[in-house]
């Protein structure tokens, strides 16, 4: 392991631009002690996907990259003998000739590959930082790729930082990324960007401020119920989609109970909806784990009319609703569900 003090957003940027391939002309220096220069594709630094001679400090790569690789990081010998990963220089796989100085760390080439390589060394720094009065280093980690997405809407480099910082993401600054025409915009991994999008510009179901969508399932006795019998009927109510199986779902579930707990008599009623397709499952994991509210599942597992309803692609997930059936709030998880049944409840009773 080169750091094992890698913050997960940097064990996070890997080669995911799944395009054609790229033909790329890289030359540059290095260390009068180098003799190779090695080439990966991501920053866990596992696998050597090329490795390049070095001749008097001179080095030179031609060369045909694979579909799917759009981040090229470079080190010499010296720099992993000596395990200093703030030295990797970073670009965007592109055909723009690119001169990199691997003595200075410096980049000329693409602005993609410029601003990817400022970003990258900046990422790297910030581990070696401690949070202080007023900073946080990772809040300066989540401004450099915000800066880095913004400045280079017009290449493949926003899927390297995107999916990583979209919940920090505006409203505006997503309408910005996803703009008509834009390379990645179909690409996989921005689809939960473009799906924040939507719950934030008030296109999706789970908008907040939109009215609840009602649907029918059966309880654990095989009965069928509404979510209208609960909904909108003065008290609030936390539909909650889990699995049995879904391994985040039960870590969390005892915080929900103890909201539940907490709050039910001030006003909270909790409907679980399960993604299990198998009921024994479902039924021993609502006994083993005391999950004192209403069950509801139509067991399809993600075929489920709940998550296409509500269109829900990870578990847990959640859809808080106010008294009148509205969505107040998504996805509360650990404290901050705590915190925000607190903000709405305080110490007042509920109906």
């Amino acid at each position: 392991m080169y750091k094992k003090t890698l913050i997960p957003i940097l064990l996070a940027l890997v080669a995911v631009t799944a395009q054609g391939q790229t033909k790329v002309s890289l030359h540059g220096n290095a260390p009068a002690e180098a003799k190779t220069v090695y080439l990966f594709n991501n920053l866990n630094l596992q696998g050597i996907p090329d490795s390049i001679a070095v001749t008097n400090g001179k080095w030179s790569y031609d060369n045909t990259l694979p579909a799917g690789q759009s981040v090229v990081l470079m080190a010499t010998d010296v720099t992993l003998a000596q395990r200093k990963v703030e030295d990797i220089v970073a670009i965007m796989a592109d055909n723009v000739p690119t001169e990199i100085d691997l003595t200075t760390g410096t980049v000329k080439g693409s602005k993609a590959s410029q601003s990817m390589n400022t970003t990258v060394r900046g990422l790297f720094a910030c581990m070696s930082k401690q949070p202080t009065a007023g900073y946080d280093p990772k809040e300066e980690a989540l401004t450099l790729m915000r800066r880095a997405v913004m400045d280079n809407l017009d290449t493949m480099l926003p899927v390297e930082f995107v999916p990583m910082i979209a919940e920090g993401l505006t409203v505006g600054d997503l309408q910005k990324i996803f703009y008509s025409g834009a390379p990645y915009e179909n690409h996989p991994a921005m689809q939960g960007a473009k799906s924040r999008l939507a719950l934030l510009s008030g296109q999706s179901v789970r908008s907040i401020g939109k009215m609840f969508t009602d649907l029918a399932m059966n309880d654990t006795e095989g009965k069928e119920h509404r979510l209208a019998e609960w909904c909108g009927k003065g008290r609030y109510v936390l539909i909650d989609f889990w699995a049995s199986w879904c391994g985040p779902c039960r870590a969390e579930m005892p915080n929900v109970v103890a909201c539940y707990e907490k709050y039910h008599d001030k006003g909270l009623d909790i409907i679980g909806i399960s993604f299990d397709n198998k009921k024994d499952a479902w039924l021993r994991a609502i006994g083993d784990l005391k999950m004192p509210w209403i069950h509801l599942s139509d067991l399809a597992g993600w075929k489920s009319i709940g998550a296409s309803i509500y269109e829900i692609r990870s578990i847990p997930a959640n859809i808080l609703l106010d008294g009148e059936g509205r969505i107040v709030d998504i996805d509360l998880r650990g404290n901050i569900l705590g915190s925000r049944l607190e903000e709405i409840f305080g110490g007042a009773a509920r109906p």
